[in-house]
């Protein structure tokens, strides 16, 4: 019994993990760190630690050419879409990106019929129409028509549920031949390489202007070992002890964490109206159901296996 507690103290523990990236971003943000800096260290960084922990496990990394480029090729889906979670941080706040962020899900329910050819769910139709009522509720309060950065907070955090939706549904397709960590390995890669290309492109990539402060070292080492690399491989490991029923359940209440953590760290800019949380409850809410109707069908393979938040 104590063990299994573990187990789901480590799994809970590596979801408040992927909640605290965006408080992480937010912290590089105040530091003036743009998103594609942090992009550009996160993926650099992770790819790094993930290469290392390949090697000590011995793991073969050489893979097909061809499973290589799609690899490489849903790293830069992964590198656009941690761009565009960041900048909508930038944009509006941790509790506004988190909450539309957490519609990957909903994406997935539609997406995943195109690429997998996965027979559609009815029932997902109910949930969407229901994530729909709690998006209005909040961009009613939000008041977005005169609250131009929060209009665009939110766009850039749809646009980065989508993208998650994406490379998500891909990676179940390629987990089923490829080891996870090498996976992970190619697409921090393709990430990386996708915006260290955009930085050369724009002309930002000056070694000079590349300087960081401790503070700013600090908090990318956390985001790129912790938040990348450590928390995919915890997430792999206690995928061994608990159900994926369990599991899939439980990432969803990672927007939950976010909000909470944002309130703790930053207080009043973070602080939101009455109905903001009622519509952040029925969207969360909404994406629980969800995930609850799929489970009850069939035991799906865990996120930890196939994303990277």
């Amino acid at each position: 019994m104590t063990t299994r507690y573990h187990h789901y103290l480590l799994l809970h523990f590596t979801i408040l993990v992927w909640g605290f990236t965006g408080i992480i971003g937010k912290f590089l943000e105040i530091s003036h760190l743009s998103s594609v800096e942090i992009v550009f260290w996160r993926t650099l960084i992770g790819w790094t630690t993930l290469l290392v922990y390949l090697i000590i496990i011995r793991q073969q990394i050489l893979i097909g050419s061809k499973n290589i480029l799609k690899l490489l090729g849903n790293g830069v889906l992964i590198g656009l879409h941690w761009y565009c979670f960041f900048e909508a941080i930038i944009r509006s706040n941790v509790s506004i990106a988190l909450v539309f962020l957490s519609t990957t899900a909903l994406f997935t329910s539609f997406v995943e019929p195109i690429i997998t050819k996965k027979k559609f769910e009815p029932k997902e139709l109910i949930t969407s129409v229901l994530v729909v009522v709690g998006i209005v509720i909040i961009m009613n309060d939000l008041d977005i028509f005169s609250n131009h950065d929060y209009f665009i907070g939110i766009v850039y955090s749809l646009i980065s549920a989508l993208l998650a939706a994406l490379f998500s549904v891909l990676n179940s397709v390629f987990v089923k031949s490829n080891h996870a960590g090498v996976i992970s390995f190619y697409e921090l890669l393709g990430g990386f390489v996708f915006i260290s290309v955009l930085f050369l492109i724009s002309g930002d990539l000056v070694v000079n202007e590349l300087k960081l402060s401790i503070e700013q070292i600090v908090w990318l080492l956390i985001l790129g070992t912790i938040c990348t690399s450590f928390a995919f491989l915890m997430g792999v490991y206690v995928m061994r002890f608990i159900p994926a029923y369990t599991v899939n359940l439980s990432v969803n209440l990672e927007p939950i964490y976010a909000i909470i953590l944002a309130l703790l760290f930053f207080k009043d800019s973070e602080l939101m109206g009455m109905s903001f949380y009622l519509g952040a409850f029925i969207v969360v809410g909404s994406i629980l159901l969800n995930a609850l109707f799929k489970n009850k069908k069939k035991p799906l393979e865990s996120g930890f296996n196939n994303e990277l938040k």
